[in-house]
């Protein structure tokens, strides 16, 4: 049973081919199913919507220092980034198409988010805003300058929605770091190079 005043906002399939940047071979398909946020309402369904990504200025310096010192550099990337965050308000969402309930009419049952599900008008701001907060249980101190540039022992962090560069002249404390990042509870993949970092 749903509260008088809920809004069913319709469910989005979104269907993604990943190429390599050099062959331009497809070496991933995606399928992520999204709620559609252009139907959401201001102040009943979210607030604020602003998430900071890291300024080009920052990557850029983040570069040249790894050159320059000739630092390591790692690329990570979250695993389904934004639903690692727990929703910031109750919402529901329609059945998707192709998603039969056994014995029942799918007209009847909706389903309650639970977790920060892409399409969000918010969903940007509330994963930056979990991840802010996992990194600095685990020691990571905000710059005052970028949002999106984190410090933590002799390791540069920087961040770019979900895609992330750490730097530092010692190789081991930034596998720790990511041991660290890991055991706080986020789901990365180490992609190594930083090569196409965000292409």
């Amino acid at each position: 049973s749903l509260p008088i005043s809920a809004r069913i906002l319709p469910a989005v399939w979104q269907m993604k081919r990943k190429r390599d940047l050099l062959t331009r071979q497809v070496k991933k398909y995606k399928a992520r199913l999204n709620v559609d946020g252009s139907r959401q309402r201001k102040h009943l369904d979210y607030d604020r919507t602003y998430a900071p990504v890291a300024s080009w200025p920052a990557i850029r310096l983040l570069l040249i220092l790894s050159s320059i010192y000739n630092w390591h550099t790692i690329q990570l990337d979250y695993v389904l980034a934004y639903p690692q965050a727990p929703v910031e308000r109750t919402l529901f969402m329609r059945i998707p198409k192709g998603v039969e309930v056994e014995g029942d009419n799918t007209e009847e049952h909706v389903l309650q988010i639970e977790r920060n599900v892409y399409g969000q008008k918010q969903a940007g701001r509330v994963w930056h805003k979990h991840l802010v907060s996992k990194l600095s249980s685990i020691g990571f101190v905000q710059s005052k300058i970028d949002p999106c540039v984190f410090y933590k022992g002799r390791i540069i962090y920087v961040l770019y929605t979900d895609n992330t560069i750490l730097a530092g002249p010692n190789k081991k404390e930034i596998d720790e770091t990511i041991k660290q990042i890991k055991s706080a509870g986020l789901q990365i993949t180490v992609e190594g190079s930083i090569e196409d970092f965000l292409g």
